[in-house]
C-alpha cells in the first residue's frame, strides 16, 4: 500500500495519517510485523515468548557440511584396522587406551593387523627367567592390545608362534603366559622342540603350568613319540629327550632306559641324563644295570625313588635328591653342597617317616 493512499484513506477515516502508518505496520492482527533473519544466523535457544536473562546475541550456526562430504563413505574394516595399529605402535603403555578401545569392535580385521605388526618397537626388551614371565603390558604396544581380546586372541598367538622370525616366535611364546587355555598345550609342546633355545625354554616352562589337565598328558605322550622315532631328525630327539626331562615325565625312565642301546651316542646320552634326574640314580651307560633296577623300582613313586637317592654315596646324587624333593614336597629344604652324608641319611629317614604317613603300605 503506498504513502498516499495512506494518507487518503485517513482522510476518509478522520484519524491521524502517523497513526494509520503505524496500524498498517503492526498488520491487522495488531502483532508486530516478523523480519526474516540473515542467513547464517540462528537465534539463541531461549522458549518462545520468553525475555532473555541478558545479552540478545544469537549463536551463529554450524558450517554447513558440503553434501560431497556427506557423500564420501568411510574407509572399511580393514583400512580403519590399519591406520588404528599403526598409530599404535608409536605409542606408549599409558597413551594407548583410546586406540585399543577403538580397535576391539573391529575384531578380527584388528587382528589381522596386530599380528602383522607383533612384536612391534619394544618397550623394554628382557628375556623370561624361571621366576619372571614378562607381561603383554611390558612387550610392546601391539602385544598388549592383542591380549585385550582374550580369548578370540588364541589363534592369532598360535600363528605367531610358527613364525619364521625366531624374535617373533618368542615374544609369541611369551604372550601364551597370560592366557590359560588348554588351547595352548598342543603348540607349546611343539615350541618345546623349537630350534631356538630360549623358545624353548620358555614354552617349557608355560606347559608345566597345565601339567593337571588331561590334555597334558597327551602332549607328553607326543613328545615320547618324537623321542623315539629312529626316522626322525636327531637333534629333533635330542631336544623331546630334553623337555621330557625338564617336565620331570617319570613315565619316560623305562622308554630312556630302552634309548640307552640307540646307535646315536648323543641320544644315549641324554636319556643318561634324563634318567639321572628323573630317578636321582645313576648306573651309567649299563644298560642292564638299569634294567634291573627298573625292575625291583620301576613301579614306585618318583618321589620314592628320590627319597632313596639322598643315601647315594655321590655328592652329586645326594644334592640332586635334596633339591628335587624339596621343589615337589617343601618339605625339607635342600641341603648344602658341604653338607656331609650322614645329613643326607637324616634327611632321608625324616622324608621316609613323612611319605609313610601320606602313603600308608596296603594290606
Amino acid at each position: 500500500m503506498t504513502p498516499e493512499f495512506a494518507r487518503e484513506n485517513a482522510r476518509r477515516l478522520g484519524e491521524h495519517p502517523k497513526r494509520t502508518a503505524a496500524w498498517y505496520k503492526r498488520g491487522v492482527d495488531g502483532r508486530k510485523r516478523r523480519h526474516s533473519l540473515p542467513a547464517g544466523v540462528l537465534p539463541t535457544g531461549a522458549p518462545a515468548g520468553a525475555e532473555d536473562a541478558g545479552s540478545r546475541v544469537r549463536a551463529k550456526a554450524p558450517p554447513a557440511v558440503s553434501r560431497l562430504a556427506a557423500s564420501v563413505p568411510p574407509p572399511p574394516p580393514a583400512r580403519r584396522a590399519r591406520l588404528l595399529v599403526d598409530e599404535l605402535i608409536t605409542l606408549g603403555p599409558h597413551e594407548m587406551a583410546s586406540v585399543v578401545r577403538r580397535l576391539l569392535p573391529l575384531g578380527n580385521f584388528a587382528l589381522e593387523e596386530l599380528v602383522k605388526s607383533f612384536p612391534g618397537p619394544l618397550w623394554r626388551p628382557s628375556l623370561a627367567t624361571d621366576t619372571h614371565l614378562p607381561r603383554p603390558s611390558q612387550i610392546s604396544a601391539s602385544a598388549a592390545a592383542i591380549v585385550a581380546f582374550d580369548r578370540e586372541a588364541v589363534p592369532y598367538v598360535v600363528r605367531l608362534m610358527r613364525h619364521p622370525s625366531g624374535h617373533v616366535r618368542y615374544y609369541a611364546i611369551v604372550m601364551c603366559g597370560a592366557f590359560m587355555e588348554t588351547d595352548l598345550i598342543e603348540p607349546l609342546a611343539r615350541a618345546a622342540l623349537d630350534e631356538d633355545r630360549d623358545c624353548r625354554r620358555v614354552a617349557l616352562h608355560i606347559l608345566s603350568a597345565y601339567q593337571h589337565e588331561p590334555a597334558y598328558r597327551g602332549a607328553l605322550a607326543a613328545l615320547r613319540e618324537f623321542t623315539s622315532e629312529e626316522a626322525g631328525a636327531l637333534v629333533v630327539r635330542r631336544r623331546a629327550i630334553s623337555a621330557l626331562t625338564q617336565l620331570r615325565d617319570e613315565a619316560s625312565a623305562s622308554l630312556f632306559v630302552d634309548l640307552m642301546a640307540d646307535h646315536d651316542r648323543g641320544i644315549a646320552t641324554a636319556c643318561r641324563v634324563g634318567l639321572r634326574v628323573l630317578t636321582a640314580h645313576d648306573f651309567g651307560f649299563l644298560r642292564e644295570a638299569w634294567l634291573r633296577w627298573l625292575a625291583e623300582r620301576g613301579q614306585e613313586n618318583r618321589i620314592e625313588w628320590l627319597i632313596e637317592g639322598l643315601g647315594d654315596a655321590r655328592r652329586n646324587i645326594r644334592l640332586l635328591a635334596s633339591r628335587e624333593l624339596w621343589h615337589f614336597t617343601r618339605f625339607l629344604e635342600p641341603l648344602p653342597a658341604s653338607a656331609h652324608r650322614d645329613e643326607f641319611l637324616a634327611a632321608r629317614r625324616n622324608y621316609e617317616r613323612w611319605w609313610s604317613k601320606r602313603h600308608p603300605q596296603q594290606e
